[in-house]
């Protein structure tokens, strides 16, 4: 179940019972004045609920965070309508007046306290991104070091698609050479691989990008995670006379972030110094020989 739906539709009919409960207050009490300072800036308080409620319930980015930004809004309405009633207390009021005037109150307090209550989760989202990033980074490092102890490219790839599952929370990686005439495969988590159709598309299509650049969107992308929804990362890798493509697929990622591009190229780096040196050594060896 999307909480973050059930709850941003809440606050819509929250919004549209206090746009209701304004044209009751004015039919009340009508007048020019009324109209202009009581009913209108209030009218628009209780859109502006509405609108944050319909913001919460389509992004899914709020699944896990919407409830606190409703504790925040409540806290305000609450915090309002008490200094309200404090400052009233003094002052008798007839009834309907002070049911109005605590319900305008609670809707000032409860638009202070959602947007209060968004700042504080992107305050929390960002935090935590920054967090992740220091994580894969420290991880990426790790695995960078072993990576250049790798003796031949079969370790290279095990451990590229072992940190695109594991540091990089991708969904499936693969991992091909190829020498512009044929591809081949050394390491794939996915399924039903075919070098003659999609991927041969997809590996084709990286040889117009530079190398260790990051490509999101190419023929055979799709193919590659078998037409499944999501997002698909590659990127060419320099390998002796011909290049190696690393591919991360995500099935809950429809638009890569920067977050997760960035270390991704990062790991390709790693891998293009790890086959630099295996190369050299078998390099090496041919010339002892």
């Amino acid at each position: 179940m999307q909480y973050h739906s059930v709850i941003g539709w809440g606050l819509v009919v929250v919004g549209v019972l206090l746009g209701a409960l304004q044209g009751v207050e004015y039919l009340w009490s009508p007048s020019s004045t009324a109209l202009a300072f009581s009913t209108l800036p209030f009218v628009l308080v209780a859109a502006a609920i509405g609108f944050t409620g319909s913001t919460i319930a389509r992004r899914s980015t709020y699944e896990g965070h919407a409830a606190l930004i409703v504790a925040w809004g409540v806290g305000g309405a609450v915090g309002f309508v008490a200094v309200f009633t404090l400052a009233t207390a003094t002052t008798p009021q007839a009834g309907p007046a002070l049911l109005f005037g605590a319900a305008d109150a609670g809707a000032a307090g409860g638009l202070a306290g959602l947007l209060v209550g968004l700042y504080d989760v992107e305050g929390r989202r960002t935090l935590s991104t920054v967090e992740q990033f220091a994580e894969r980074l420290e991880g990426l490092n790790t695995y960078g070091k072993v990576l250049n102890q790798s003796p031949d490219v079969e370790s290279v790839s095990a451990l590229c698609v072992e940190v695109v599952e594991f540091v990089l929370g991708g969904d499936g990686a693969l991992f091909v050479t190829t020498d512009d005439e044929s591809v081949s495969v050394v390491d794939t988590t996915l399924p039903e691989v075919d070098p003659d159709g999609p991927l041969g598309e997809a590996v084709a299509a990286m040889a117009d990008h530079e190398p260790l650049e990051t490509v999101t969107d190419e023929a055979g992308f799709a193919g590659v995670r078998n037409d499944q929804p999501g997002s698909t990362l590659a990127v060419r890798i320099p390998h002796g006379d011909g290049s190696a493509v690393l591919f991360a697929v995500y099935y809950d990622v429809d638009t890569p972030a920067e977050e997760l591009v960035d270390p991704f190229e990062i790991l390709a780096a790693h891998a293009a110094t790890a086959l630099s040196s295996v190369a050299a050594r078998a390099d090496g060896s041919v010339a002892e020989r």
